[in-house]
């Protein structure tokens, strides 16, 4: 099978590596979203639906897979090709196995290098790629995107609190707990997609509260100085006396006659008790506030969005990722599928997805999600294409 710019939402099942080598074009992707294994060194489980048995509460546990990785030949001929290049990638790597030595977590970055090195290369010069990860790896993670993508090209550690809950074991660890995830953000080039505007967070209630402080019928508000501040210098065309009142400063109002009428007609021109007029701004006439990279608003799945998949993450955390860096119709690729949540956002929000796992279970699990959310049929309403070469380095 030959490279190709892929046009139509296509679920690929089989390695990643392969794939991305055989199937998908040099700067064909507009974004790509990975959450791979941590190196976690956990065993992984899913839930499923016991389909004969005759209880509501019946199921089962299946191993997913295996987050521990081992140096073997693979490993080692991966590391020898990545090295023989001589660029940064391979004098890095040659460094950390030289201080770390061949162990679990050098073969881990060895198996992310070859395949960051293959995103690079798909990733168009306007895209982005966002890598979820914890701090098990995190920090290594970092330094190989800044060798394959420059230092110059990292936009963000973004911090993911998952939940604010504490399990009473981790009490007993003498550390802090640790209930968040870091999603590297880094971009192709300095010309890049984002839509700030798109990803503005809401004001909860108590933040409304704080923020708009005082209340009328309409209900609730903030002030705001509706004359104009010498410091914004005089407007000739803005310096009208309305109701017996003119800024006495002489630099006018910041609206003109026919808008300042326009804002007292809707009730927000209100008038304090020296007669000095102010403007009324209230909650749902600001689209939000410009988000930092703490994400504390979006909390792990759950209820009907679970599937029992072990490393699930909320459709809310994708949807936000798709909507800052990329717009509708754009090509979205997640590398490692898992149960297929980017693959469900991008769907949702109108963009074409591209989807690589290579566990059989997972491949049937977002089969059954595109089916049941929005009456999608595997080779009919998208593609499934099976791919089992054997990697070479």
């Amino acid at each position: 099978m030959y490279q190709r710019a892929l046009t139509k939402n296509t679920l690929f099942y089989g390695d990643n590596l392969d794939i991305l080598r055989q199937y998908v074009a040099a700067e064909s992707i507009d974004l790509i979203y990975l959450d791979p294994p941590f190196n976690s060194n956990r065993n992984y489980n899913v839930l499923y639906k016991e389909e004969n048995s005759n209880r509501q509460d019946a199921c089962s546990t299946l191993k997913a897979f295996e987050d521990i990785w081992h140096w073997n030949h693979d490993t080692e001929e991966q590391y020898r090709a990545l090295v023989a290049r001589r660029a940064k990638l391979g004098t890095l790597l040659e460094a950390l196995v030289s201080v770390n030595g061949r162990n679990q977590m050098t073969a881990y970055l060895i198996m992310m290098a070859i395949r960051l090195v293959e995103l690079h290369r798909v990733l168009k010069p306007t895209g982005s790629l966002y890598l979820h990860c914890d701090p098990t790896a995190s920090h290594y993670l970092k330094l190989l995107l800044d060798c394959i993508f420059g230092a110059d090209n990292f936009r963000n550690e973004i911090v993911w609190e998952r939940t604010r809950s504490i399990k009473s074991s981790q009490f007993k660890d003498k550390k802090l707990s640790v209930n968040s995830d870091s999603i590297l953000f880094y971009t192709k080039s300095g010309s890049y997609v984002f839509n700030s505007d798109a990803i503005k967070a809401r004001f909860t209630e108590e933040e409304i509260a704080k923020r708009y402080p005082f209340a009328d019928e309409k209900g609730r508000f903030t002030k705001s100085p509706i004359f104009r501040s010498m410091s914004m210098g005089e407007r000739p065309n803005l310096c009208y006396e309305y109701k017996g009142v003119r800024n006495p400063n002489q630099a006018g109002w910041k609206v003109s006659l026919p808008k300042l009428i326009e804002i007292e007609k809707q009730g927000d021109l209100g008038w304090s008790k020296t007669g000095i007029p102010f403007r009324k701004y209230r909650p749902e006439q600001t689209k939000g506030f410009k988000l930092t990279n703490i994400w504390t608003d979006i909390e792990m799945t759950s209820g009907a969005e679970r599937l029992g998949y072990p490393t699930q993450k909320p459709v809310a955390l994708l949807e936000r990722i798709l909507q800052a860096s990329s717009n509708p119709g754009d090509v979205v690729l997640d590398p490692f599928c898992g149960c297929g949540t980017a693959v469900h956002a991008a769907q949702k929000l109108g963009r074409i997805w591209v989807g690589i796992e290579k566990l059989p279970l997972a491949i049937e699990l977002i089969r059954k999600r595109l089916s049941a959310t929005f009456k999608l049929e595997a080779k009919e309403d998208y593609a499934l294409l099976e791919a089992f070469a054997t990697s070479s380095t």
